[in-house]
């Protein structure tokens, strides 16, 4: 009985029926941004000063009391692509990463930074690049090699026992230890202070 008031009553307290509700409106999904991959970073600036590479290279080897490597080569050549795929290896792993800050100096087709190389005693060849040069912790020229005395003795690439070897034949001498430490222990005692040890690994 009540039921079929209820129309009545809801218009006597002045309250409407409320309308239909319409259907949500379905958007069509956003379309993603497509995102192009990142270029992959060239091993050799192109646009960078060499002198302020190497520079760089010889003050972060002089701080880290290790040697400085200055790898003279260009992007588009083969034989550099191929040197710094042996540089990854796990036979490099160590005489590389740990003993030598590099600096990847840019020379083109041979024809770049020229006067900069000569400098250091190198003469570039558009078919014997990368060609390396060792310096010590104050920008003196250690030593300087052809790739081609590190090429694999069989297919193309480079052997990377052989530039191990040439990288540990040159990095810097391990620190003698007890002498920094009487030398230490000696100004302590000079000027009444006490000695602060600190042990410490370059890895």
């Amino acid at each position: 009985m009540i039921l079929q008031w209820l129309p009545v009553i809801v218009a006597l307290t002045g309250q409407a029926t409320p309308p239909p509700t319409a259907p949500p409106t379905l958007l069509p999904p956003a379309t993603a941004a497509v995102q192009s991959p990142r270029p992959v970073p060239k091993t050799y600036n192109e646009t960078a000063d060499a002198k302020t590479l190497i520079e760089a290279a010889v003050h972060a080897a002089n701080t880290d009391d290790i040697r400085a490597l200055v790898v003279w080569g260009a992007n588009e050549n083969e034989r550099c692509a191929a040197f710094d795929k042996a540089r990854t290896s796990r036979d490099l792993y160590n005489a590389f990463a740990d003993e030598y800050k590099a600096a990847y100096v840019d020379v083109g087709k041979a024809d770049k930074n020229l006067e900069i190389a000569k400098a250091y005693g190198v003469k570039l060849e558009a078919d014997a690049l990368p060609a390396l040069t060792i310096l010590d912790q104050k920008g003196k020229v250690i030593a300087n090699l052809s790739s081609r005395a590190l090429a694999a003795s069989e297919g193309p690439g480079f052997d990377s026992k052989k530039l191990a070897a040439f990288l540990t034949e040159h990095q810097a001498p391990q620190p003698n230890a007890t002498a920094q430490f009487e030398e230490g222990l000696k100004q302590a005692k000079s000027q009444g202070k006490t000695l602060f040890i600190w042990f410490s690994a370059p890895w």
